[in-house]
């Protein structure tokens, strides 16, 4: 069979090793040092080039039957059909929710419409999320809009989400959350929209109270010393 690649590592450089992916790290990183801490039960999201996802329940990071648990990037927003995504699937939430999927949408509203728009003179290579909400700052239709459709599908798929851990809070990070209300109300407004009855009201979606460049470090660091004050008693 194949080798872990934590084994792998451990054998290289002789060093007890635990791997995760950022997403889970970044979970970790907010239980241990963010707003999460002392909480039970919630949900991290990166928002970055893609869509990360860590889902801790019961003070524990799910990982599942092979590490691979809480691929929320990965559900399908547009069943059999929709953007191709990396993966080679069609429909991917991260497709219409990432940074990368924010851009899509830009240059799907700038082909379908004839709204005029100061993101036009970008290539899609140039165009960043900072542009994006530059723009809908000054007044842009299509970047308001952009947003506006992000948030939607983001409220609505998170929603969904909840229905699995009945989490406390949902924190999303990463360079897509850096663009603050212009993300953050409209996906609060149809995440309520969308939730079943008995969690309307009672879960909080937050931005990370942590540096999201860092937030994964800490996190991936924050593995090992569990594992130290497990074996050693060490307070941390």
């Amino acid at each position: 069979g194949t080798i872990p690649m934590a084994d792998l590592i451990e054998k290289e450089f002789g060093v007890p090793t635990k791997l995760t992916n950022d997403a889970n790290a970044a979970a970790m990183g907010e239980m241990m040092f963010g707003g999460a801490k002392g909480m039970q039960d919630f949900i991290a999201i990166t928002l970055g080039t893609g869509l990360g996802s860590g889902f801790v329940s019961n003070g524990q990071l799910v990982q599942g039957f092979d590490g691979h648990a809480g691929e929320l990037g990965h559900i399908a927003y547009k069943i059999g059909g929709g953007r191709l995504c990396k993966c080679g699937k069609k429909g991917c939430l991260e497709t219409y929710v990432s940074a990368t999927g924010l851009k899509r949408t830009v240059y799907k509203l700038l082909a379908d419409h004839h709204m005029d728009s100061e993101l036009k003179r970008y290539s899609f290579d140039e165009l960043n999320t900072k542009m994006v909400a530059d723009a809908a700052h000054n007044g842009d239709k299509v970047a308001k809009e952009a947003f506006a459709y992000t948030g939607k599908v983001l409220g609505a798929k998170l929603a969904d989400a909840v229905g699995h851990t009945s989490p406390e809070a949902i924190f999303i990070m990463g360079g897509l959350a850096k663009a603050g209300e212009l993300i953050f109300k409209p996906t609060k407004k149809h995440f309520e929209k969308n939730l079943l009855n008995i969690y309307k009201g009672k879960v909080k979606i937050l931005p990370s109270e942590l540096d999201s460049t860092h937030t994964p470090i800490i996190g991936a660091a924050s593995l090992i010393l569990e594992d130290i004050s497990k074996q050693d008693s060490i307070p941390v």
